[in-house]
Protein backbone atom coordinates (compact mmCIF):
# COMPACT_ATOMS: atom_id res chain seq x y z
CA UNK A 1 0.00 0.00 0.00
CA UNK A 2 0.88 3.46 -1.04
CA UNK A 3 2.04 5.50 1.89
CA UNK A 4 -0.53 9.01 1.64
CA UNK A 5 1.09 11.88 1.04
CA UNK A 6 -0.43 14.63 3.55
CA UNK A 7 -0.52 18.37 3.55
CA UNK A 8 -1.00 20.94 6.12
CA UNK A 9 -5.01 20.96 6.86
CA UNK A 10 -4.89 24.77 7.70
CA UNK A 11 -8.77 25.11 8.25
CA UNK A 12 -8.26 21.71 10.98
CA UNK A 13 -4.65 23.93 12.05
CA UNK A 14 -6.06 27.33 12.91
CA UNK A 15 -9.91 25.95 14.39
CA UNK A 16 -8.44 23.45 16.67
CA UNK A 17 -5.45 26.00 17.66
CA UNK A 18 -7.74 29.05 18.15
CA UNK A 19 -11.00 27.80 19.41
CA UNK A 20 -9.87 26.49 22.74
CA UNK A 21 -8.03 29.57 23.55
CA UNK A 22 -10.85 31.78 22.87
CA UNK A 23 -13.36 29.38 25.03
CA UNK A 24 -10.80 30.44 27.71
CA UNK A 25 -11.53 33.81 27.46
CA UNK A 26 -15.17 33.45 26.50
CA UNK A 27 -15.86 31.81 30.15
CA UNK A 28 -13.78 34.09 31.73
CA UNK A 29 -15.95 37.00 30.52
CA UNK A 30 -19.31 35.07 31.07
CA UNK A 31 -18.36 34.62 34.78
CA UNK A 32 -16.76 38.28 35.50
CA UNK A 33 -19.79 39.74 33.86
CA UNK A 34 -22.24 37.75 35.97
CA UNK A 35 -24.08 36.06 33.07
CA UNK A 36 -23.63 32.47 34.70
CA UNK A 37 -26.48 30.19 34.10
CA UNK A 38 -27.00 26.58 35.47
CA UNK A 39 -29.64 26.74 32.38
CA UNK A 40 -27.12 27.27 30.20
CA UNK A 41 -24.61 24.55 31.95
CA UNK A 42 -27.91 22.24 31.46
CA UNK A 43 -28.04 22.91 27.81
CA UNK A 44 -24.39 22.26 26.96
CA UNK A 45 -24.33 19.28 29.01
CA UNK A 46 -27.43 17.90 27.24
CA UNK A 47 -25.95 18.76 24.26
CA UNK A 48 -22.40 17.24 24.92
CA UNK A 49 -24.52 14.12 25.64
CA UNK A 50 -26.21 13.93 22.20
CA UNK A 51 -23.02 14.96 20.18
CA UNK A 52 -21.18 12.06 22.36
CA UNK A 53 -23.41 9.66 22.04
CA UNK A 54 -23.82 10.13 17.96
CA UNK A 55 -20.15 10.01 17.71
CA UNK A 56 -19.65 6.78 19.91
CA UNK A 57 -22.89 4.67 19.16
CA UNK A 58 -23.38 6.29 15.85
CA UNK A 59 -20.50 7.20 14.08
CA UNK A 60 -18.28 4.28 15.87
CA UNK A 61 -20.21 1.26 16.60
CA UNK A 62 -23.00 1.89 13.96
CA UNK A 63 -20.99 3.55 11.02
CA UNK A 64 -17.77 2.02 10.50
CA UNK A 65 -17.97 -0.95 12.66
CA UNK A 66 -21.64 -1.97 11.87
CA UNK A 67 -21.84 -3.83 15.11
CA UNK A 68 -25.62 -3.45 14.79
CA UNK A 69 -28.32 -1.67 12.42
CA UNK A 70 -30.82 1.20 13.14
CA UNK A 71 -33.80 2.47 11.80
CA UNK A 72 -33.78 5.67 10.12
CA UNK A 73 -35.02 8.23 12.83
CA UNK A 74 -32.10 6.83 14.59
CA UNK A 75 -29.58 7.15 11.91
CA UNK A 76 -30.77 10.72 11.26
CA UNK A 77 -30.25 11.80 15.18
CA UNK A 78 -27.22 10.43 15.19
CA UNK A 79 -25.64 11.97 11.51
CA UNK A 80 -27.18 15.43 12.85
CA UNK A 81 -25.54 15.50 15.98
CA UNK A 82 -22.62 13.95 14.66
CA UNK A 83 -22.17 16.87 12.21
CA UNK A 84 -22.19 19.37 15.81
CA UNK A 85 -19.40 17.25 17.20
CA UNK A 86 -17.42 18.92 14.43
CA UNK A 87 -15.53 15.86 13.97
CA UNK A 88 -16.10 15.45 10.44
CA UNK A 89 -19.04 13.67 8.46
CA UNK A 90 -19.59 10.25 9.39
CA UNK A 91 -18.01 8.71 6.26
CA UNK A 92 -14.71 10.25 6.60
CA UNK A 93 -14.72 9.45 10.14
CA UNK A 94 -15.09 5.88 9.59
CA UNK A 95 -13.02 5.24 6.83
CA UNK A 96 -9.90 6.76 8.78
CA UNK A 97 -10.97 4.14 11.90
CA UNK A 98 -11.59 1.88 9.26
CA UNK A 99 -7.54 1.88 8.45
CA UNK A 100 -6.86 2.83 12.09
CA UNK A 101 -8.30 -0.78 12.38
CA UNK A 102 -6.56 -2.39 9.76
CA UNK A 103 -3.13 -0.79 10.58
CA UNK A 104 -2.97 0.02 14.10
CA UNK A 105 0.21 1.11 15.23
CA UNK A 106 1.51 1.17 11.55
CA UNK A 107 3.62 5.00 11.75
CA UNK A 108 3.05 5.03 8.02
CA UNK A 109 -0.69 3.42 7.07
CA UNK A 110 -2.75 4.13 10.45
CA UNK A 111 -3.85 7.81 10.39
CA UNK A 112 -3.48 8.30 14.07
CA UNK A 113 -0.84 5.43 15.26
CA UNK A 114 0.37 5.87 19.03
CA UNK A 115 3.75 5.60 17.69
CA UNK A 116 4.09 8.82 16.49
CA UNK A 117 3.54 10.67 19.65
CA UNK A 118 1.08 11.07 21.92
CA UNK A 119 0.10 14.63 20.48
CA UNK A 120 -0.11 13.09 16.88
CA UNK A 121 -2.40 10.21 18.39
CA UNK A 122 -4.84 13.14 20.43
CA UNK A 123 -5.20 15.45 17.46
CA UNK A 124 -1.76 16.28 15.56
CA UNK A 125 -2.74 14.02 12.85
CA UNK A 126 -5.97 16.58 12.39
CA UNK A 127 -3.64 18.90 11.08
CA UNK A 128 -2.56 17.40 7.67
CA UNK A 129 -4.94 15.60 5.14
CA UNK A 130 -4.23 12.95 3.01
CA UNK A 131 -4.68 13.73 -0.89
CA UNK A 132 -6.59 9.93 -1.79
CA UNK A 133 -10.11 10.64 0.06
CA UNK A 134 -11.93 10.15 -2.78
CA UNK A 135 -10.31 7.37 -3.76
CA UNK A 136 -10.30 5.92 -0.34
CA UNK A 137 -14.18 6.54 -0.45
CA UNK A 138 -14.78 4.34 -3.23
CA UNK A 139 -14.03 1.57 -1.03
CA UNK A 140 -16.60 2.28 1.98
CA UNK A 141 -19.89 1.08 -0.64
CA UNK A 142 -21.66 0.08 2.64
CA UNK A 143 -21.30 3.65 3.71
CA UNK A 144 -21.71 4.64 0.01
CA UNK A 145 -25.24 2.79 -0.32
CA UNK A 146 -26.72 4.78 2.57
CA UNK A 147 -28.35 8.07 1.14
CA UNK A 148 -28.74 9.61 4.88
CA UNK A 149 -24.71 8.83 5.12
CA UNK A 150 -23.74 10.45 1.53
CA UNK A 151 -26.35 13.38 2.17
CA UNK A 152 -24.74 14.39 5.52
CA UNK A 153 -21.03 13.95 3.68
CA UNK A 154 -22.30 16.77 1.65
CA UNK A 155 -23.73 18.62 4.16
CA UNK A 156 -22.29 18.65 7.93
CA UNK A 157 -20.58 21.54 7.54
CA UNK A 158 -23.36 23.77 7.15
CA UNK A 159 -25.52 21.38 9.82
CA UNK A 160 -22.82 21.24 12.69
CA UNK A 161 -22.36 25.17 12.59
CA UNK A 162 -25.62 25.42 12.93
CA UNK A 163 -26.42 22.77 15.39
CA UNK A 164 -23.61 22.94 17.67
CA UNK A 165 -23.19 26.15 17.48
CA UNK A 166 -25.81 28.51 16.49
CA UNK A 167 -28.96 26.59 18.00
CA UNK A 168 -27.70 26.49 21.37
CA UNK A 169 -27.90 30.54 21.41
CA UNK A 170 -31.49 30.29 20.20
CA UNK A 171 -32.26 27.89 22.55
CA UNK A 172 -30.51 29.96 25.43
CA UNK A 173 -32.37 33.65 24.25
CA UNK A 174 -35.55 32.14 25.78
CA UNK A 175 -33.71 32.75 28.91
CA UNK A 176 -31.52 35.75 27.67
CA UNK A 177 -27.89 34.17 27.75
CA UNK A 178 -27.75 34.45 23.99
CA UNK A 179 -23.40 35.31 24.53
CA UNK A 180 -23.78 31.70 26.89
CA UNK A 181 -25.64 29.37 24.52
CA UNK A 182 -23.26 30.26 21.71
CA UNK A 183 -20.02 30.11 22.97
CA UNK A 184 -20.75 27.93 26.61
CA UNK A 185 -23.26 25.47 25.10
CA UNK A 186 -21.63 25.80 21.51
CA UNK A 187 -17.56 26.50 21.34
CA UNK A 188 -16.80 25.12 25.20
CA UNK A 189 -18.88 22.42 24.48
CA UNK A 190 -17.71 21.39 21.20
CA UNK A 191 -13.55 21.66 22.92
CA UNK A 192 -14.40 19.41 25.68
CA UNK A 193 -16.33 16.96 23.07
CA UNK A 194 -13.35 16.80 21.03
CA UNK A 195 -10.75 15.66 23.62
CA UNK A 196 -13.07 13.46 25.50
CA UNK A 197 -13.07 11.41 22.16
CA UNK A 198 -9.02 12.40 21.21
CA UNK A 199 -8.40 10.51 24.30
CA UNK A 200 -9.02 7.52 23.01
CA UNK A 201 -6.90 7.84 20.13
CA UNK A 202 -4.08 8.93 22.58
CA UNK A 203 -4.68 8.17 26.18
CA UNK A 204 -6.02 4.40 25.69
CA UNK A 205 -2.91 3.19 23.99
CA UNK A 206 -0.63 4.45 26.40
CA UNK A 207 -2.27 4.33 29.56
CA UNK A 208 -4.74 0.99 30.86
CA UNK A 209 -4.77 -2.88 31.08
CA UNK A 210 -4.06 -4.91 28.04
CA UNK A 211 -6.88 -7.77 29.12
CA UNK A 212 -7.46 -9.73 26.11
CA UNK A 213 -4.33 -9.05 23.86
CA UNK A 214 -1.14 -7.79 23.94
CA UNK A 215 -0.54 -7.49 19.89
CA UNK A 216 -1.16 -3.88 19.95
CA UNK A 217 -1.37 -0.80 22.00
CA UNK A 218 -4.94 -0.46 22.81
CA UNK A 219 -5.44 -0.24 26.29
CA UNK A 220 -8.57 -0.46 28.91
CA UNK A 221 -9.34 3.25 30.86
CA UNK A 222 -11.72 3.37 32.82
CA UNK A 223 -11.36 7.59 33.21
CA UNK A 224 -11.88 7.37 29.08
CA UNK A 225 -14.97 5.27 29.45
CA UNK A 226 -15.89 7.69 31.64
CA UNK A 227 -15.49 10.93 29.83
CA UNK A 228 -16.58 8.67 26.33
CA UNK A 229 -19.67 6.77 27.13
CA UNK A 230 -18.07 3.61 27.31
CA UNK A 231 -15.41 3.87 24.46
CA UNK A 232 -12.44 3.41 26.86
CA UNK A 233 -12.68 -0.71 27.09
CA UNK A 234 -10.30 -0.14 24.06
CA UNK A 235 -8.00 -3.06 24.19
CA UNK A 236 -11.72 -5.14 24.36
CA UNK A 237 -12.65 -3.13 21.28
CA UNK A 238 -9.35 -3.75 19.15
CA UNK A 239 -9.91 -7.36 20.00
CA UNK A 240 -13.54 -7.57 19.40
CA UNK A 241 -13.96 -4.83 16.88
CA UNK A 242 -17.63 -5.94 15.40
CA UNK A 243 -19.11 -6.38 19.22
CA UNK A 244 -21.83 -3.62 19.84
CA UNK A 245 -20.69 -3.71 23.72
CA UNK A 246 -17.61 -2.50 24.73
CA UNK A 247 -17.41 -2.79 28.42
CA UNK A 248 -18.73 -6.05 28.13
CA UNK A 249 -19.42 -6.99 31.70
CA UNK A 250 -22.42 -5.75 33.16
CA UNK A 251 -21.45 -3.53 35.68
CA UNK A 252 -18.93 -1.71 33.12
CA UNK A 253 -19.94 1.76 32.02
CA UNK A 254 -21.11 1.39 28.65
CA UNK A 255 -24.25 4.06 28.36
CA UNK A 256 -23.48 3.69 24.25
CA UNK A 257 -24.43 -0.39 25.09
CA UNK A 258 -27.66 0.59 26.98
CA UNK A 259 -28.60 2.88 24.38
CA UNK A 260 -27.90 1.10 21.87
CA UNK A 261 -30.01 -2.36 23.64
CA UNK A 262 -32.42 -0.33 24.75
CA UNK A 263 -33.89 1.01 21.34
CA UNK A 264 -33.98 -2.68 20.14
CA UNK A 265 -36.65 -3.34 22.62
CA UNK A 266 -38.67 -0.66 20.54
CA UNK A 267 -37.06 -2.08 17.09
CA UNK A 268 -35.06 0.66 16.12
CA UNK A 269 -31.68 -0.83 16.68
CA UNK A 270 -31.56 -4.37 15.35
CA UNK A 271 -29.06 -7.07 14.26
CA UNK A 272 -26.68 -6.82 17.80
CA UNK A 273 -23.50 -8.24 16.98
CA UNK A 274 -21.74 -10.01 20.44
CA UNK A 275 -18.96 -12.49 20.55
CA UNK A 276 -19.44 -15.58 22.60
CA UNK A 277 -18.96 -15.44 26.56
CA UNK A 278 -16.59 -18.66 25.89
CA UNK A 279 -14.11 -16.65 23.14
CA UNK A 280 -13.67 -13.80 25.65
CA UNK A 281 -12.91 -15.79 28.84
CA UNK A 282 -10.64 -17.48 26.76
CA UNK A 283 -8.49 -14.43 25.32
CA UNK A 284 -8.90 -13.31 29.41
CA UNK A 285 -7.13 -16.96 30.10
CA UNK A 286 -4.66 -16.50 27.76
CA UNK A 287 -3.33 -12.80 28.73
CA UNK A 288 -3.70 -13.86 32.40
CA UNK A 289 -1.08 -17.08 31.52
CA UNK A 290 0.88 -14.03 30.25
CA UNK A 291 0.39 -11.66 32.86
CA UNK A 292 1.58 -14.96 35.39
CA UNK A 293 4.51 -15.65 34.15
CA UNK A 294 6.07 -11.97 33.47
CA UNK A 295 5.41 -11.73 37.88
CA UNK A 296 6.71 -14.98 38.39
CA UNK A 297 10.14 -14.19 36.26
CA UNK A 298 10.28 -10.60 38.13
CA UNK A 299 9.89 -12.62 41.76
CA UNK A 300 13.05 -15.16 39.78
CA UNK A 301 10.30 -18.31 40.15
CA UNK A 302 10.95 -20.85 37.89
CA UNK A 303 7.58 -22.23 37.24
CA UNK A 304 8.72 -24.34 34.69
CA UNK A 305 10.47 -26.44 36.89
CA UNK A 306 7.95 -26.33 40.00
CA UNK A 307 5.38 -29.17 40.87
CA UNK A 308 2.42 -26.85 39.65
CA UNK A 309 3.38 -27.31 35.53
CA UNK A 310 2.04 -30.37 34.64
CA UNK A 311 -1.15 -29.50 36.74
CA UNK A 312 -1.65 -26.29 34.91
CA UNK A 313 -0.88 -27.64 31.39
CA UNK A 314 -3.23 -30.44 32.04
CA UNK A 315 -5.84 -27.82 32.84
CA UNK A 316 -5.04 -25.56 30.18
CA UNK A 317 -5.61 -28.49 27.54
CA UNK A 318 -8.94 -29.45 29.30
CA UNK A 319 -9.92 -26.25 29.13
CA UNK A 320 -9.24 -25.62 25.25
CA UNK A 321 -10.64 -28.75 24.75
CA UNK A 322 -13.65 -27.79 26.35
CA UNK A 323 -13.84 -24.59 24.05
CA UNK A 324 -13.14 -26.36 20.96
CA UNK A 325 -16.63 -28.97 21.89
CA UNK A 326 -18.88 -26.02 22.78
CA UNK A 327 -17.89 -24.44 19.71
CA UNK A 328 -18.46 -27.21 17.26
CA UNK A 329 -21.74 -27.86 19.23
CA UNK A 330 -22.71 -23.84 18.59
CA UNK A 331 -21.94 -24.23 14.95
CA UNK A 332 -23.90 -27.38 14.34
CA UNK A 333 -26.76 -25.39 16.35
CA UNK A 334 -26.42 -22.18 13.60
CA UNK A 335 -26.49 -24.63 10.92
CA UNK A 336 -29.87 -26.19 12.04
CA UNK A 337 -31.44 -23.08 12.98
CA UNK A 338 -30.64 -21.13 9.99
CA UNK A 339 -32.90 -23.82 8.03
CA UNK A 340 -36.05 -22.50 6.94
CA UNK A 341 -38.49 -25.00 7.09
CA UNK A 342 -37.93 -27.19 10.15
CA UNK A 343 -39.35 -30.84 10.37
CA UNK A 344 -40.25 -32.37 13.73
CA UNK A 345 -36.92 -34.27 13.69
CA UNK A 346 -34.89 -31.28 12.89
CA UNK A 347 -36.64 -29.47 15.84
CA UNK A 348 -35.95 -32.01 18.47
CA UNK A 349 -32.30 -32.68 17.23
CA UNK A 350 -32.47 -28.17 17.80
CA UNK A 351 -33.91 -28.89 21.59
CA UNK A 352 -31.16 -31.62 22.34
CA UNK A 353 -28.35 -29.37 21.08
CA UNK A 354 -29.34 -26.58 23.37
CA UNK A 355 -29.33 -28.98 26.45
CA UNK A 356 -25.16 -30.43 24.91
CA UNK A 357 -24.78 -26.64 24.87
CA UNK A 358 -25.83 -25.82 28.39
CA UNK A 359 -24.19 -28.95 29.76
CA UNK A 360 -20.63 -28.13 27.07
CA UNK A 361 -20.94 -24.14 28.48
CA UNK A 362 -20.81 -24.96 32.29
CA UNK A 363 -18.26 -28.00 31.48
CA UNK A 364 -15.86 -24.96 30.24
CA UNK A 365 -16.71 -22.33 32.67
CA UNK A 366 -15.69 -24.82 35.58
CA UNK A 367 -12.62 -25.79 33.46
CA UNK A 368 -11.61 -21.96 33.67
CA UNK A 369 -12.27 -21.70 37.18
CA UNK A 370 -10.39 -24.40 38.35
CA UNK A 371 -7.70 -23.10 35.99
CA UNK A 372 -7.76 -19.58 37.89
CA UNK A 373 -7.62 -21.30 41.22
CA UNK A 374 -4.55 -22.86 40.49
CA UNK A 375 -2.91 -19.30 38.76
CA UNK A 376 -4.04 -17.59 41.80
CA UNK A 377 -2.60 -20.99 43.87
CA UNK A 378 0.86 -20.27 41.86
CA UNK A 379 1.47 -16.61 41.91
CA UNK A 380 0.47 -17.10 46.09
CA UNK A 381 3.47 -19.89 46.33
CA UNK A 382 5.70 -17.20 44.31
CA UNK A 383 4.94 -14.42 47.03
CA UNK A 384 5.70 -16.89 49.53
CA UNK A 385 8.83 -18.72 47.96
Amino acid sequence: MKTRERKINWTNAIYFSVVPIMCIFTTIHWFNTGAFNWTTVILALVLATFVELSITAGYHRLFAHRTYNAAWPVKLFFLIFGAAGLQGSALQWALDHRDHHNYVDDNEKDPYSIGKGFFWAHMGWLYFKHNDQLKDMEKAGDLMDDKLVVAQFHTWVPMGFFVGYILPGIIALAWGDLFGGIFIAGFLRSVLNHHATFLINSLTHCIGKQTYSDSHSARDNWFTAFLTFGEGYHNYHHEFPSDYRNGVRPWDWDPCKWTIRGLSYVGLTYDLKKISAEIILRKRMHMKEKHMLKKLNKRNFDFFTSSYVDTFEEMKTRADAAFKYLSSLRQEHKKLTSKTHKPAFVQLEVEVLKDQINQATREFRKAIREWNMLRRQVLAYSRAA
